[in-house]
């Protein structure tokens, strides 16, 4: 069967590899969003203009929408770039048109991205569950610099991917790599989300900066140069804990350090200038630092840790401060064993789930 491939949702992920895709050449059979602007912006100029280091010239789109039937009728592979927070709402969306012959690409997942999405299908009364599978980041660190125009920074060397089950790797690498050819197979897909390397970057120097974060004017734009020596120290005790946790579910853990290096060979992008009306601030500081590695992560590090006698006092500290200037509760609403299906099961169950 011809690999037809549609990218699900249209901000600085989706139109970033959409231009990608079709400036080396490759078709894009639609790109669909469920917020009508950036459809819109694409529509008026007829595709995507890239800006930046890495990709240059302008994309034309053949097929932008905002209605998912339309999108869905356009592919059979489907590469997900919304925000992780929504993906069981999306797969409830996407469950009337799915079919057994499908292909799901989580771009990227989080800690358990998968087994949500797959969970939130069946719920949904979908009993043919299609070929589903998560990446470990989006494939570019870029950012959408104006109304369709995105701007890639840097690329990844390499990029993780895994399918649910794992058995069906080899598949999920083969239909994948022909549009990002960065891919690399890792162990399978709860190993991929546990090793996002967002929350170890993005919460200690978010949270311990904030006098920055809520400034009311631009300052310090870059926020990948916000790390202290303290901060890192928090970065790097944090990280330790996910690696343990991981190590007692048999899962293959990859510090945030070594991901990094492998992604960038060590070499730090540097930030592109936006357009006028789009605060760099905002842009280099959003919501979702704390709003979606926080309970989208480290709620499942500190959740198996107390069900595995692992101690995590600065992963529950991470999330209490969350917990304080969100005033919400993290733990209540965030990924848990429980709302993976794991909860009182043991390491071999979860393994057999995993793995196939």
């Amino acid at each position: 069967m011809e690999k037809k491939y549609v990218i699900i949702g249209a901000g600085n992920g989706g139109q970033s590899l959409a231009g990608d895709m079709i400036l080396r050449g490759l078709k894009l059979s639609a790109i669909y969003d469920i917020n009508p602007v950036p459809i819109k912006d694409i529509k008026k100029i007829g595709g995507v203009k890239m800006s930046g280091p890495i990709v240059e010239g302008f994309a034309p789109v053949a097929f932008a929408t905002d209605s998912l039937g339309e999108a869905m009728s356009a592919g059979n592979v489907f590469l997900v770039t919304i925000v992780s927070n929504f993906h069981p709402a999306l797969a409830k969306q996407m469950a009337p048109f799915i079919k057994p012959e499908h292909t799901i690409l989580l771009i990227p997942g989080n800690s358990g991205s998968s087994i949500l999405f797959r969970r939130a299908l069946e719920a949904a009364g979908v009993k043919e569950i299609p070929l589903i599978g998560e990446s470990g980041s989006m494939p570019y660190a870029t950012r959408l610099i104006g109304p369709a125009h995105a701007g890639i920074k840097a690329r990844k060397a390499v990029l993780p991917i895994a399918a649910l089950p794992a058995k069906r790797n080899e598949e999920l690498f083969n239909i994948i790599k022909p549009v990002i050819p960065e891919i690399i197979q890792e162990r399978d897909s709860l190993s991929v989300g546990m090793n996002n390397v967002n929350p170890k970057g993005h919460v200690p120097s978010y949270l311990f900066n904030l006098g920055k974060v809520e400034a009311p004017t631009e300052n310090d734009k870059d926020f990948h140069a916000w790390g202290t020596k303290s901060t890192i120290k928090i970065e790097e005790l944090y990280d330790k804990e996910r690696m343990s946790v991981m190590n007692v579910l048999g899962l293959h853990p990859v510090s945030g350090d070594e991901t990094s290096k492998m992604f960038y060979k060590g070499v730090h992008y540097v930030p592109l200038p936006q357009e006028k009306g789009i605060s760099a601030n905002a842009a280099q500081v959003p919501d979702r630092f704390i709003d979606e590695d926080v309970p989208l992560n480290m709620t499942l590090v500190s959740d198996i840790g107390k069900k595995f006698n692992v101690p995590t006092p600065v992963t529950d500290l991470l999330i209490d401060v969350a917990n304080i200037i969100r005033e919400r509760d993290f733990r209540k609403d965030g990924t848990k064993l429980l709302n993976l299906g794991f909860e009182g099961k043991s390491v071999k169950e979860i393994q057999r789930y995993i793995m196939g």
